[in-house]
């Protein structure tokens, strides 16, 4: 194994109220923590409160020392062929089966509107409850007695958000609680690349909004990201070719259009052959006056694209991963960033292998293995068993990528990460936030204080990731699950 390159990083922990943000420097708590105590008890002069060490530091680890495979693993022409007849579902829904078609399908049904309509617990970028007008007037939008309204065939023209309500407003939970507000805002279901195929449902009365099948989620998105499509255009477009975008920097530009656009990893490119052999006609879209699609074509060197005979093999695998780490954490695929589930996906879909979007249903697939045990017992198992860049770990609302071990025998996985659960003991501290609260932190039933140490980008971890601080909990000790995608 070569020499496993490690780095170590202290990060800054982001704590907000109301009125102020405090950038606060984990290496500094102990000072936080006594001038909370001067706040609270109102003793001038007080003196400094030493607390137990707080620092944290998370070890990541470096793509280029991984082990990649020395042998390709095959991936079956018929799961590739299973990816793209996924990708195109949507297209393909007769209209008696558009029920059983959305039902199957993550995300709330237009009917979650009424359940939004009287709930009060939703709070916006202002770090207030929704107003009851304001649920009134968005709810009001919608003509459900329709539903549905609008069925048609369309594709997204620009990347976009499909979200949970007909509104980007966020819907965050309590400011107050651990790890919520920035980014966690509910509303956001995943995002949705250019290119990608929709049913269309139901039409907001102001023509805004549409509700919409994707190939792997149900909910809202703007209408203006959505061209229609007719049987002449789909013809044009199903080519039987597809390519896959090899970075998130590669653009898309047509000599007889002003519209151009970046692909995305994991975004689906038909093509057709260029008079240049080194290069291709790549398909991408925009609309005209009356929103249906146009076909543009961009012509793109072949290297920058992966084809159906791209091997899954150390060479590509150590070029997609140095696509994604440090990349920024984006919950359900916010700014145009990945989570979790949604950086697995994408990796994993370049080589045309299909995966649910939501983290739950990924874990399902394959063989999965339960990991009960101790850490130790759970880390010689995953080796025993897991499959590097094949198999998935699994802790509670969190997916992971097994790529290998480090040079000491841990496993390592690839994952995009917001934090870890932190936990603090300063009583005082805990009175102060009570009354003072702070965004992200919140006192727990057994007196503790919950928090998040933030990372908010992809990186390479050990499993034991947050060991050794007594303040984070090891990601291991939370993981229960693994699954190898290519065993059935």
């Amino acid at each position: 194994m070569r020499n496993q390159k490690t780095y170590h990083r202290c990060l800054w922990v982001k704590r907000d109220n109301s009125q102020t943000a405090n950038f606060v420097g984990i290496r500094r708590i102990r000072a936080l923590a006594g001038i909370v105590l001067c706040l609270v008890l109102g003793v001038s002069g007080c003196k400094r409160v030493e607390n137990e060490n707080t620092e944290i530091r998370i070890e990541t680890v470096s793509q280029e020392s991984l082990d990649y495979p020395d042998a390709e693993i095959n991936v079956p022409d018929s799961l590739k062929s299973e990816f793209i007849s996924n990708f195109f579902k949507p297209w393909n829904i007769a209209a008696d089966a558009m029920a059983n078609a959305a039902a199957a399908l993550p995300g709330k049904e237009v009917v979650y509107l009424n359940d939004y309509l009287n709930d009060e617990t939703w709070y916006g970028e202002n770090k207030k409850a929704h107003k009851k007008w304001q649920r009134e007037a968005l709810v009001s939008n919608i003509d459900l007695a329709s539903f549905p309204n609008f069925l048609n065939r369309g594709i997204v023209v620009r990347h976009t958000n499909l979200r949970r309500i007909p509104t980007n407003r966020p819907g965050f939970d309590r400011y107050s609680k651990a790890g919520e507000g920035f980014p966690f805002d509910y509303f956001q279901e995943t995002n949705l690349w250019a290119n990608t195929p929709l049913q269309l449902v139901h039409l907001s009365n102001d023509k805004q909004w549409c509700y919409v099948l994707s190939p792997y989620y149900k909910g809202w998105v703007q209408m203006h990201d959505i061209g229609l499509v007719d049987d002449d255009f789909i013809r044009q477009w199903t080519t039987q070719a597809y390519a896959m975008p090899l970075s998130d920097s590669l653009t898309l530009a047509s000599p007889n259009s002003q519209y151009a656009l970046n692909a995305k990893m994991g975004m689906v490119l038909p093509y057709e052959a260029s008079e240049d052999p080194g290069r291709v006609r790549a398909f991408y879209v925009n609309t005209d006056e009356n929103q249906y699609a146009n076909l543009l074509k961009a012509e793109l060197p072949k290297r920058h694209l992966a084809f159906d005979d791209l091997n899954l093999d150390s060479a590509s695998l150590a070029l997609l991963v140095s696509q994604f780490v440090e990349r920024p954490y984006g919950w359900g695929g916010n700014l145009e960033n990945r989570d979790c589930s949604s950086l697995i996906r994408d990796l994993l879909g370049t080589y045309k292998i299909w995966l649910p979007r939501d983290s739950k249903d990924q874990i399902e697939l394959g063989q999965k293995i339960e990991l009960t045990g101790s850490s130790e017992e759970k880390m010689q198992r995953i080796k025993e068993n897991g499959i590097p860049f094949l198999t998935l770990l699994r802790k509670s609302g969190h997916n992971m990528l097994y790529v290998g071990t480090s040079e000491n025998g841990e496993p390592l996985i690839l994952h995009a990460i917001w934090g870890l659960k932190t936990s603090y003991t300063n009583a005082h501290l805990a009175d102060y936030i009570e009354r003072y609260p702070i965004e992200g932190i919140h006192q727990d039933e057994d007196g503790t204080l919950k928090g998040r140490y933030v990372i908010g980008e992809a990186v390479i971890t050990p499993v034991t990731i947050g060991s050794g601080t007594g303040i984070t909990t090891p990601l291991i000790d939370e993981i229960y699950a693994m699954t190898n995608v290519l065993e059935y």
